[in-house]
């Protein structure tokens, strides 16, 4: 008659239950270090985003300012840091943001020549011939029809000629 040997089932639970416990454990780090790299990643575009909007505004300034003076070096400051300003050459600028974070964003700015306000002066008085309005039909003053420089020459008529 054969022998029958029976091996103790009591371990056997913990076996599976070790390498359960092994699993989720592992599942549950890989999924904390995939949100803490998706905050880390947002956080950083957050910050880019706030430095980019610094740096336009500073730009938008400088725009506005180039028209009156000839700027040099600036520093603005803002609620969420500082921007500085730096002349390199004649044309271009660099901008560089600076938030109280410590996070820092570099941009180069090109100053396209704009007309000078003589120009614009110079443009504004010389109407062109299609836009400048002929006298009235129905008017009581008769016109000559004809405008010199953008002002429109009219001849009054009187009862005593």
């Amino acid at each position: 008659m054969p022998i029958k040997r029976y091996m103790s089932e009591e371990g056997s639970l913990l076996l599976s239950t070790f390498h359960l416990l092994l699993f989720i454990s592992f599942l549950i780090l890989s999924v904390t270090g995939v949100v803490y790299n998706q905050l880390m990643q947002l956080q950083q575009i957050s910050q880019s985003y706030e430095a980019k909007a610094l740096i336009e505004v500073s730009e938008s300034m400088l725009k506005d300012r180039l028209v009156w003076e000839d700027v040099e070096t600036a520093t603005l400051y803002f609620s969420q840091g500082h921007v500085e300003i730096l002349k390199e050459t004649d044309a271009e600028y660099s901008l560089v943001a600076y938030l109280n974070n410590r996070y820092t964003s570099r941009q180069r700015f090109i100053v396209e020549p704009d007309p000078t306000l003589e120009e614009i002066l110079i443009i504004q008085g010389d109407p062109d011939p299609a836009d400048v309005p002929l006298a009235d039909e129905n008017s009581s003053t008769g016109g000559t029809g004809e405008s010199s420089g953008g002002v429109e020459e009219k001849e009054t008529l009187t009862g005593n000629e």
